[in-house]
């Protein structure tokens, strides 16, 4: 904990570029089963693997996989059973009735494309599902982490305002005593209860948002936050991840390359695109092979006799109407509009990679000069304190010169975890967040 008075070498110590670790909390840190604390990297792997969303991500890929092995049996032999009844002429004077049952195989032959079209729809879905599938792992993640900035930013500000409360509560005491002698009013007692009071609704409010952060800790990874590495280790994470991101270039490109959402877009229209063609083709003709096997019971004499067939059959729709033009319209529509999207998510995800990219610069700056503010609002306030003591200064100038110092504590403390936070979210764009462990690289495209 950075005490106030004798210095302020510890926030000194915590900065740099904004990767540096935040005071640690007074209670001990609970260590996992191994004797380690859980790092930052593998929090996020947890949550990515404990997440509900994931297991209907999973179902959706798998009943696209399901489509694939629908469409791919197109080109497979058909075998199917028949019976049919009949009754019909049989000559000038008479009728005939006619029971037949047997087996039917078809091969399609040629199909002009309709199955190649229904196959590469299928396959582009399944690699639709599995980008939809990573990005549903990287809005787990994504969650987990702010979460847990967001306990280690309240832990941190508690430690300046319990600073705070301890300063005070020692000018409390040197007041009380100065009242009995003359040397203080009832108006600087009240300054300092209302000093007291404040700091402890701002503990309280703080205190809620780091129990609130622990809940969400607790429910995406099934760990206490206190069993995770410090920030600094967190810190370290983040930087190692954003390796090779070094340009706005860098990260608008690795943006358009790897974003999954875009990829998940790309894929949805390559779908469209394939069932387009697929209804574009549907007045072409199909032909199959075709054999025949069967037993026909003949009324005239009364007996079964073996029927057998091979040949080739063609089958070409002649009118329906209009549902061949609506359904190929309404592909073409369908493809419209996914593109029109997919531009805008381009579109989308150039500006944003590119503000958050710059925005990470703008508060590395902003971090060191808001050190620079805290380290000269010490100076000033250690003048007034010295000054105070001497009986050169009033309590009001030193009340506003000690809130002075703690607001740019809290700036730096503020400063240094939004440039986390914007870390965190080029890692979500640019698609560097950690992988779920029961999976490789190779495996999400």
């Amino acid at each position: 904990m950075c005490r106030v008075l004798p210095t302020l070498r510890c926030a000194v110590l915590m900065a740099g570029l904004g990767v540096a670790a935040v005071s640690a909390p007074a209670q001990a840190q609970v260590q996992t089963r191994t004797g380690e604390c859980l790092s930052f990297t593998h929090a996020l792997q947890i949550a990515a693997e404990r997440a509900p969303e994931i297991a209907g991500a999973m179902a959706r890929q798998n009943e696209a996989a399901a489509d694939y092995r629908e469409a791919e049996s197109l080109r497979l032999p058909q075998v199917s059973t028949f019976g049919r009844s009949a009754s019909g002429d049989s000559g000038l004077t008479g009728s005939q009735i006619e029971n037949q049952v047997g087996l039917r195989l078809s091969q399609r032959l040629w199909d002009f494309g309709d199955s190649h079209y229904a196959m590469a729809a299928a396959s582009s879905t399944i690699d639709q599902r599995a980008y939809e599938l990573r990005a549903q792992q990287s809005n787990a993640s994504g969650r987990l982490a702010d979460a847990y900035l967001t306990h280690l930013e309240a832990e941190a500000m508690i430690d300046v305002i319990v600073d705070r409360r301890a300063y005070f509560e020692r000018q409390r005491a040197s007041v009380e005593a100065l009242l009995a002698t003359g040397g203080a009013t009832r108006a600087d007692s009240a300054q300092i209860a209302a000093q007291l009071a404040e700091a402890e609704a701002d503990a309280l409010e703080l205190g809620f948002m780091r129990d609130r952060a622990a809940t969400r800790i607790r429910e995406y990874t099934g760990y206490a936050p206190g069993a995770f590495c410090d920030a600094e280790a967190a810190a370290d994470d983040l930087a190692r991840s954003l390796r090779g991101i070094a340009t706005v270039d860098d990260a608008v490109d690795i943006t358009l390359a790897r974003n999954p959402d875009l990829a998940a877009q790309a894929e949805a229209v390559r779908v469209l695109d394939a069932q387009r063609e697929r209804a574009r083709r549907s007045r072409l003709p199909v032909v199959e092979a075709v054999g025949i096997a069967s037993y026909v019971y003949d009324d005239f004499s009364e007996t079964w006799d073996a029927r057998d067939r091979i040949g080739v059959d063609l089958s070409m729709p002649l009118y329906t109407g209009e549902a061949l033009q609506a359904r190929n319209e309404r592909a073409i529509a369908r493809m419209e509009q996914e593109e029109s999207g997919l531009r805008s998510m381009q579109r989308e995800l150039r500006e944003q990679s590119e503000i958050v990219f710059r925005r990470t610069i703008s508060l590395q700056a902003q971090l060191i000069r808001r050190e620079a503010v805290a380290r000269s609002q010490y100076e000033y306030f250690d003048a007034i304190s010295g000054e105070f003591e001497f009986g050169l200064g009033t309590l009001p100038d030193l009340i506003d010169a000690r809130l002075g110092y703690e607001r740019a504590e809290l700036d730096v403390i503020g400063a240094r975890f939004s440039l986390l936070r914007q870390r965190l979210e080029l890692m979500s764009l640019t698609d560097r967040m950690p992988r779920p462990r029961d999976r490789v690289e190779g495996e999400v495209p």
